[in-house]
């Protein structure tokens, strides 16, 4: 047996050895490998087989062709193996080979497969990189348009409450002292007495009215008295109004926190008291204030009908959960609420202080 020629291509690959394969470069698709046999008694009638050891899973016969043709052999290693048998069909098994290698394209070779596989992990990266630092921008964005906003409210319930009570209240003063002087002068007057007397009452109610509604819209007592009696008074104040007996246990927190940060806390602890005067059917609420070196923890309790963590999270702005949740996070705090059907509700809010503040003494 012999192998004559490789042909690639129609153009001959020489020298062809048995040690030295046949090396096929990527873009060549057809080559064809020439053989054949040497016997002298009818040469003519010599039958062959081949095989592509690699690609072929069975022999081909080529009966007495002696060309063996191949196109778009995969990327690999293979061993090309022909036998022949004489006239008489006595086959020669050990025949002949030619190692055969077909390079891939760049493009598929491990290093390129490899560098791939790199630069798609990091796209990946930085494409989670880039998310993740869209999520923390939009965050900071709405983050701070909450606290805008908030400020943005306050401001507008500080100056109602002013107008309220420099404008409003002052003349409703006015009116109940006019009716007042109007009533020592009418004592001889039965029919006009009785009119002063309603025009003075009706005054002092509404003086009264205005006075609470400016005071729920910015607590006088926390600009002159601190942020600890605003919220006595205003614990009080709820206490004297509704059937639930209130617990109170304040650390002093004055000076540790500015005028925003004192209001905002403020509003936190209002509106969880709302929040157990309109919803939690309780008995008792206890209000606790917490002070450590560099932390003060606030806790509020109930001992209402609670509930269950879904009504919250389809029903958040029926709790104020969210802005609760907004001005905690603007004093740099966490928020935490535990509630069951029937065990009441716990909100415990945690604040870590400022630097400046944790070395003063309460």
């Amino acid at each position: 047996m012999v192998i004559e020629s490789f042909l690639l291509d129609r153009a001959p690959v020489a020298p062809l050895s048995a040690d030295r394969p046949v090396r096929i470069a990527p873009g060549w698709e057809n080559f064809e490998i020439e053989y054949t046999a040497l016997s002298f008694i009818n040469s003519e009638r010599i039958r062959f087989k081949y095989k592509m050891e690699g690609l072929d899973q069975e022999w081909t016969e080529a009966g007495t062709r002696r060309t063996a043709y191949y196109s778009y052999i995969p990327p690999g290693e293979y061993v090309f193996r022909v036998i022949a048998a004489n006239s008489d069909g006595v086959w020669n098994t050990e025949g002949q080979s030619l190692r055969v290698i077909v390079l891939p394209p760049f493009y598929r070779t491990w290093w390129f497969i490899a560098l791939g596989a790199i630069g798609s992990r990091g796209l990946l990266w930085f494409a989670w990189r880039y998310r993740v630092a869209q999520f923390k921008r939009e965050q900071i964005a709405q983050h701070k348009f909450s606290q805008q906003l908030i400020a943005s409210q306050e401001s507008e319930r500080k100056r109602i409450a002013a107008e309220l009570h420099d404008s409003l209240g002052q003349n409703l003063l006015i009116v109940k002292n006019r009716a007042q002087l109007g009533q020592i002068a009418a004592q001889d007057a039965p029919e006009f007495l009785e009119q002063f007397e309603w025009i003075v009452a009706s005054a002092a109610q509404s003086i009264e009215e205005v006075r609470s509604i400016a005071q729920n819209l910015r607590p006088y007592h926390l600009d002159r008295l601190g942020l600890t009696k605003a919220l006595e008074v205003m614990i009080e104040k709820v206490a004297a109004t509704t059937q639930i007996r209130f617990v109170m246990e304040l650390t002093p927190l004055d000076d540790l926190f500015d005028k925003d940060e004192a209001i905002t806390l403020y509003r936190v602890v209002q509106e969880s008291l709302n929040n157990i005067v309109k919803h939690a059917q309780a008995s008792e609420a206890r209000v606790s204030v917490e002070r450590y070196t560099d932390s003060v923890t606030l806790t509020i309790q109930d001992n209402g009908r609670g509930f269950a963590p879904s009504e919250a999270a389809t029903k958040p702005s029926g709790f104020g959960l969210v802005g609760m949740t907004e001005r905690v996070q603007m004093l740099g705090g966490a928020l935490q609420m535990d509630s069951g059907e029937g065990r009441g509700t716990t909100v415990t809010i945690r604040l870590t202080l400022p630097v400046s503040a944790k070395g003063k003494t309460v």
